[in-house]
């Protein structure tokens, strides 16, 4: 799970990572690897547009099949085949909130990206970590984003 650049006008980013350095107040794109690979460092300075296209956020329900078949037996042994529908109801069942972000970003030199953040489970620990990451862009771009009126 990462940041990735999904849409632009340039090339070279799309599929790239995208990270954001808070102390160097830069947007970096990309990696290099013992001189390998493609980074492009753009300062925060230089967006001129920010928006949050969208969020969407789901929860999907997750069953375990073992678990339910467990549950089906336990229940079943104690009380019949009313308690074996029971059984398997009551065990198995997880509920995780998938997250899906775009941000938009227009650049003073008139490029344009958008990175999207796909989280299976924003509830997890690096489910909240990017969360927090998202949370930082947000508040350091709030004041070049489009007033709602």
């Amino acid at each position: 799970m990462s940041i990735t650049i999904t849409q632009s006008n340039q090339k070279d980013y799309i599929g790239r990572d995208f990270l954001f350095h808070l102390k160097k107040d830069q947007i970096i794109i990309g990696n290099k690897v013992l001189g390998m690979g493609k980074k492009f460092e753009i300062s925060c300075n230089d967006v001129k547009e920010f928006k949050v296209l969208d969020e969407n956020s789901k929860p999907i329900k997750e069953t375990s099949v073992l678990k339910k078949t467990g549950g089906a037996v336990v229940g079943g042994l104690l009380t019949g085949g009313v308690g074996a529908i029971i059984g398997a109801m009551v065990t198995g069942n997880k509920t995780r909130k998938d997250l899906k972000i775009n941000l938009g970003f227009k650049l003073k030199n008139k490029d344009w990206f958008i990175a999207t953040l796909e989280a299976d489970d924003k509830e997890s620990l690096l489910g909240g970590i990017w969360k927090n990451v998202i949370e930082a862009v947000i508040k350091r771009f709030s004041v070049k984003s489009e007033a709602p009126f």
